[in-house]
């Protein structure tokens, strides 16, 4: 059975080209690799041969033909391999050659790569082999006729081959990387077969599962009730440098502004080929000590520093950085800053990473947040690659720099985004003396004002539990005691349903004045009981629910009392005219039975108020991704319990609670 990933990197061949200077170990190369890996997902190729097995009279009479008709033939040699592979499903390798170079020859000759080449490869791999062992190879090679170059002519052919090839990739969307190889190392060697496992197995839809699955890390991070996520960008956003270009400081022109700049844009493809740069400029020990560096070099704003403090002081709210930069150097500068334990970055940089990071995985992560985790979203970008995840966010705020510094396009394309999409966005000046973007009435916000923090840090899920609090711990003593059943531990549990009411219940729904009579005789005076209590209907779940129920009932005594052990029992008169119905149960474990009852519930009375009322709630049913948790982003649906917990055992006998309750934890 091929690999689960076999699976999700689609059905779409992959052809890959492996070029390199006549002479560069090529073939020895694909000899070793047919010997080492699996043929059941790989088919490797020499071009020579296919042409050999094609051409009439084969390869001598091949290369007595004209040009023209050379190229015939190696495009019908590129799509019979391409045919093979589709038909086999298999990776196919080939080793071919870019254009041949005597020495003798004053000017650069014209490749005899073909437009079906182009079309067919999905990647290329170029052997950069040491100019002097070309030399001598070629000069040992018994089984070719080579002539003699110097290792001066050898070095302008393989850089005009290489220049040449990723141009000609970048315009026709084929991932091109150097592999500074040699045939007869065996670690090279296992260096080129992780590469052709990559090139394989990796596609967008198993790069984007790959962020799903890292992003999904990142909520578990954060605490149970997590109700806001500010999700930032990096490069630009979170300081004011580009690690790409840092990364390519030394050199003329960063070889990721020619990419960029491509027909590949800021796309998969073009992500993917910027990782494949990373990879062959540094190994995994410089990359280590490159992005140490930057993390000692470069220092997050002082807006946002606070900001990303102030926020780690708040249990619901949580930080992501979502960067198509060097997701490594980011860790590094937020771990100086003391916040790495509290804040996920997702980005690439390696092959290792296992994904990469575009503009559209950051409207991706945005909208998983949202509709999967039920997580409000504040989004804080610096450029037209964060538009989409600004577009998605419930909240969007363009983080605006020194003019030097910012992008050149983000005025045009925002303003874009406002007109035809409606986008609502605030901007933040950093550093404050910066110059706002000239958009017409984009508000300014301070990142670092009490107001801002106070705005975005308000409670904005109704899910509410005194888990840590005084009293809680005191009422739920007698609750958790084995020593506790029956009639003293149904007192315990009226109890504790008697102070959620009076103490949470009131808060959620409100409570009203009324006229009462005053204890000195022939006045009344003002006193106070749950809004709307006499259209209240409470619920108790099952027998266990009932004691606490019992106790709601003492606070709200205007209140209907219905027992109910499914939800069918529910009748529609018992929810004719009334305004709020109370859920009770002792313990909620899986939230199953009070999905249930509110899905009857809203089938008979779509608009009225459910509030759920729980000793214990098991943490999982409210976190993001929770049952209760989804129940609760919706409409009129709150909860209140005296503790979250996360014990999800479920009782039995003299450990179920209903049991406990009723003394009958003897019966089958």
């Amino acid at each position: 059975m091929a690999p689960l990933t076999e699976a999700i990197s689609g059905t779409s061949v992959k052809v890959i080209g492996l070029y390199g200077i006549p002479g560069s170990g090529k073939t020895t190369l694909l000899q070793r690799l047919r010997a080492l890996m699996d043929s059941r997902y790989f088919a490797f190729y020499e071009g020579s041969e296919v042409l050999n097995s094609l051409v009439p009279q084969g390869l001598d009479a091949f290369k007595a033909t004209v040009k023209n008709e050379q190229q015939v033939w190696r495009e019908a040699a590129i799509a019979k391999i391409r045919k093979e592979c589709t038909e086999n499903g298999k990776t196919g390798v080939v080793a071919g050659h870019f254009m041949f170079w005597d020495e003798d020859e004053s000017t650069e000759p014209e490749p005899i790569c073909t437009e079906k080449d182009l079309e067919v490869y999905t990647h290329i791999l170029y052997l950069d082999v040491n100019a002097e062992i070309i030399v001598r190879q070629r000069l040992a090679d018994s089984e070719r006729s080579r002539s003699a170059v110097s290792a001066d002519h050898v070095r302008k052919w393989k850089k005009a081959e290489q220049s040449r090839l990723r141009d000609l990739c970048y315009d026709n969307g084929i991932l091109f990387s150097t592999v500074f190889t040699h045939s007869t190392s065996i670690k090279e060697t296992l260096r080129v077969i992780d590469l052709l496992h990559d090139f394989r197995n990796h596609s967008d839809a198993l790069n984007a599962l790959k962020v799903e699955v890292k992003l999904d890390e990142a909520v578990s991070k954060n605490h149970a009730l997590l109700q806001t996520m500010l999700v930032f960008d990096a490069d630009k956003t979170l300081a004011s440098v580009d690690t790409g270009e840092v990364c390519f400081r030394r050199q003329e022109m960063s070889p990721l502004k020619k990419l960029f700049g491509s027909s590949m844009g800021y796309s998969y493809k073009s992500l993917r080929q910027a990782t494949l740069i990373y990879e062959q400029h540094k190994d995994e020990e410089a990359f280590e000590t490159m992005c140490q560096w930057m993390g000692n070099q470069i220092e997050l704003s002082a807006e946002i520093s606070n900001l990303l403090k102030a926020v780690d002081k708040h249990d619901h709210m949580g930080v992501v950085v979502v960067t198509c930069g060097l997701r490594l150097a980011w860790e590094k500068v937020l771990a100086k800053a003391g916040l790495t334990s509290s804040i996920s970055v997702i980005g690439g940089g390696r092959i290792s990473d296992g994904y990469v990071v575009t503009p559209d995985t950051k409207a991706e992560v945005v909208v998983r947040l949202q509709k999967h985790h039920g997580l409000h979203v504040i989004a804080f970008g610096d450029s037209p690659t964060d538009l989409p995840m600004l577009k998605q966010a419930d909240e969007a705020i363009i983080v605006v720099g020194e003019a030097e510094f910012r992008s050149r396009t983000m005025d045009r394309e925002l303003q874009a985004a406002i007109d035809e999409h409606g986008l609502q966005v605030r901007q933040a000046l950093i550093p404050a003396s910066a110059d706002a973007r000239l958009i017409r009435g984009l508000p300014e916000v301070e990142l670092w004002s009490q107001s801002f923090i106070g705005d975005i840090a308000k409670s904005r899920l109704p899910i509410f539990h005194a888990t840590d609090s005084l009293y809680a711990k005191l009422l739920q003593t007698p609750m958790r005691s084995a020593s506790v059943s029956g009639a003293a531990l149904r007192e315990a549990h009226r109890r504790a349903g008697y102070a959620l009411a009076t103490g949470m219940v009131t808060n959620v729904i409100g409570i009203e004045e009324y006229t009462i009579p005053h204890v000195q005789q022939n006045k009344t005076t003002k006193g106070h009981r749950l809004r709307d209590e006499q259209t209240t209907t409470i619920v108790p779940l099952l027998r266990g629910g009932e004691p606490m129920a019992f106790g709601v009932a003492d606070a709200f005594p205007s209140a209907m009392f219905v027992h109910a052990k499914k939800p069918d029992e529910l009748k529609a008169g018992h929810l004719e005219g009334q305004s709020t119905v109370l859920l009770v149960d002792s313990v909620i474990n899986t939230g199953k039975s009070i999905i249930e009852f509110e899905e009857h519930i809203r089938r008979l009375s779509p608009n009225i108020r459910t509030v759920v009322i729980a000793g214990v709630m098991q943490v999982g049913t409210v976190k993001p991704g929770g049952c209760i948790r989804k129940l609760a982003t919706g409409k009129n649906f709150s909860v209140v319990a005296l503790r979250l917990s996360e014990n999800s055992y479920t009782g039995h006998k003299a450990t179920d609670t209903g049991d406990r309750l009723f003394n009958t934890t003897q019966v089958d």
